[in-house]
């Protein structure tokens, strides 16, 4: 459904849209703490995840997040009616409270949510926010001189954002004072959450039994769960300052009661003036704020903080893949090139035989390193962030990472990864393992093995080999065995065309022989290389690219005249990840498709960037509210699904229009110029 026409705001819904359940129930929140922590919800309020709640802590940064505030039920008081503004499913099925019938809005201001509520002619508005490891709920009245009186309930948890709480589990000790309270569980990586507001505190203690998690039954999960009321508050709303709830770990923090709303504000406000875009509310605007929520620290081994990107929202962490392919999108269309350093430094400092980590876990276990592409993507970055900052000391720093990608990915390394003597292009891959993007497995079964030469690592290597080039010649190194080894990748290219497809073959010389599926991989390797294929051949894999791959807002992983397409993203885990890359369309290989099409065509695709950025106006309304969601659907209506908010997707639009405002071959001096996007905003 459209939303509600509205010209004045951003991502804004109304009444029409905010009163169906299911419209309401099908959009969600987030809001990151820049630790890894988080708060996510659905519009309407119902908890359909086990990752809603309004506060998910990071025990270690930014992973070990632990769900400790699940939700704030509140009923506000009009004399002798009362009205709930909270919505619950509960496991048989009902619907009690029924909030969302009276919000008559949802909107973010910046990053900030804002629910509206019509109660018998009095406007209630709450706006949340948080920032290291402490929530703030603000609740005001609009229009009216009269305040109001608040109840609510408090209910906790304190378990994995990928587990469950279930009655007769640990319980925790509340202690009040005046309008603190203190929450202590007697085991656990967070013992204590402190609560402070100007209202009055109750001590509770009882089980709220039965929340039925809708989007869990449709994964095919365990779907419900139980919350502990640790407490019952009372406070007034004034018209003029409004009321304020704190929740977090830290005591001296919470009870300080800092005005986060305030501060999110600003933040807001000064990454829109770095990005150099028009406002908050335009398209760019839009990305710009969605962009800086997966920006969050992560600790080195030696202690000192660095830059991370969290892969996706509510269940990933920080990928090497991910964050390698959401880095120029992220931190340098939005101006920051000193948060791109900071990340590529999180990475080389864990290389390891030429591999950056693919995976940093969530329980603080080493890094696992099965990939063969992140390491590729790795100097790729590097290419695009010293475009920016153009520092040959700074760059020196990352020359050893370099050095020994290419040496090791030359001479062989862990996985199967190395470069075949005969023809020059990288091989990887053995059996049971997936190191390539299209990495999903079923037990011990993987689904895209692509065990061999994959068309795109070649790409990546060609033009990492490129880069190396040219880093070595601004560093006065040898640039000769590079060049080599690049134009002996160039010649070996051509063996990828497969004429009776009028494509780029997937998978050369794996253990079956070449795989020849229409995947968008070839898109990746045009994106990355164009000069590696001949015109002709250029035009004939966007061709066949418009007709089988491409659908609105995201790129089909197969196509499906090949066997295997799947249409669907749904059912069980183990039928999702067996879809997950046999036709599901994935928003980020977008930028790749408009790149190629630059590239292939000698100028900006302005049509096609027109057409993408109208899709994207609506979908910013949809799913993840102000963000772009993980994956779609192969087919119509192209269901969003998976991840409500994933980087590399919304890296992948920034990229997008910078194109717009850069044209298809930017030079070094104007990548340096921040233009303003002259995009419309999203109503």
């Amino acid at each position: 459904m459209a939303p509600d026409s509205r010209e004045d705001e951003g991502v804004h819904i109304g009444q029409h849209t905010c009163s169906r359940l299911d419209e309401a129930e099908s959009r969600e929140w987030l809001l990151s703490d820049g630790l890894g922590g988080y708060a996510s919800g659905t519009v309407a309020g119902t908890p359909t995840r086990r990752y809603h709640g309004l506060l998910f802590d990071a025990v270690t940064p930014p992973t070990g997040r632990q769900l400790l505030l699940h939700s704030v039920q509140e009923r506000v008081l009009l004399g002798e009616d009362s009205f709930d503004l909270a919505t619950n499913r509960w496991s048989n099925q009902s619907i009690t409270p029924r909030g969302y019938e009276h919000l008559t809005s949802f909107k973010l201001e910046g990053r900030t949510p804002t629910w509206t509520w019509s109660l018998n002619g009095i406007t209630l508005q709450r706006r949340l926010a948080i920032k290291n490891r402490i929530v703030q709920i603000h609740w005001s009245v609009v229009g009216s001189d009269h305040p109001i009186h608040l109840q609510y309930s408090v209910l906790v948890s304190n378990r994995s954002h990928h587990g469950l709480y279930q009655a007769g589990e640990m319980t925790p000790t509340t202690t009040v004072d005046g309008s603190h309270a203190t929450i202590t569980w007697p085991f656990g990586p967070v013992p204590k959450l402190e609560i402070s507001t100007l209202g009055t505190l109750m001590t509770r203690g009882s089980w709220w039994r039965g929340f039925r998690l809708e989007e869990e039954a449709a994964r095919g999960f365990p779907c419900t769960e139980d919350a502990w009321q640790a407490l019952e508050g009372q406070l007034v709303i004034s018209p003029t300052t409004g009321a304020n709830f704190h929740a977090g770990v830290n005591q001296a923090a919470v009870r300080a009661q800092p005005d986060l709303i305030a501060a999110a504000r600003q933040e807001d406000d000064a990454a829109i003036k770095k990005a150099g875009v028009d406002s908050a509310d335009s398209i760019s605007g839009r990305l710009v704020i969605a962009a800086n929520q997966f920006i969050v620290d992560r600790v080195h081994p030696d202690g000192t903080t660095g830059k991370t990107v969290i892969a996706g929202y509510p269940w990933f962490t920080d990928w090497g893949r991910d964050t390698m392919i959401s880095l120029p999108g992220l931190a340098l269309e939005t101006g920051q090139p000193e948060i791109a350093e900071s990340i590529l430094h999180t990475f080389a400092s864990q290389e390891h035989q030429g591999l950056i980590p693919n995976v940093f876990s969530d329980d603080g276990t080493p890094p696992m390193y099965n990939t063969v592409d992140a390491p590729l993507l790795f100097i790729e970055a590097v290419r695009r962030w010293h475009e920016v900052v153009g520092d040959r000391k700074r760059l020196a720093a990352f020359w050893p990472t370099i050095s020994a990608i290419i040496e090791h990915y030359t001479n062989g390394t862990l996985h199967g990864i190395g470069v075949d003597e005969s023809d020059g292009l990288v091989h990887a891959g053995e059996p049971g393992l997936q190191l390539t993007w299209m990495d999903a497995r079923v037990g011990d079964h993987v689904i895209t093995p692509r065990m061999g030469k994959p068309v795109e690592i070649n790409a990546f290597w060609y033009a990492a080999l490129r880069t190396a080039a040219g880093f070595a010649g601004i560093l006065g190194k040898d640039a000769s065995p590079f060049t080599k080894a690049a134009e002996r990748v160039h010649a070996s290219f051509g063996r990828f065309w497969n004429p009776h497809t009028h494509c780029l073959s997937d998978v050369l010389d794996g253990p079956d022989g070449d795989d020849h599926a229409i995947r968008p991989n070839q898109l990746l390797a045009l994106g990355a290389a164009s000069e590696l294929v001949t015109r002709d051949q250029g035009q004939s894999i966007l061709e066949q690219a418009r007709r089988q791959l491409v659908v609105t807002m995201g790129i089909r992983s197969l196509s499906p005249e090949c066997s295997g397409f799947t249409p669907h993203y749904v059912g069980s885990p183990e039928e999702r990840d067996g879809a997950y890359h046999q036709g599901t369309a994935w928003p980020w290989l977008l930028a790749s498709y408009v790149k190629s099409s630059a590239a292939i065509c000698g100028e900006t695709p302005d049509d096609l960037i027109k057409e993408i950025t109208q899709q994207l106006k609506l979908h910013l309304t949809e799913a993840g509210m102000g963000s772009v969601s993980e994956i779609l659907d192969a087919i119509a209506p192209n269901q969003a699904r998976g991840c409500f908010a994933q980087a590399w997707s919304v890296a992948a639009m920034l990229d997008i229009q910078g194109m717009d405002t850069r044209g298809s071959n930017p030079t070094e001096n104007t990548k340096h110029e921040r233009r303003k996007k002259k995009t419309s905003g999203v109503h």
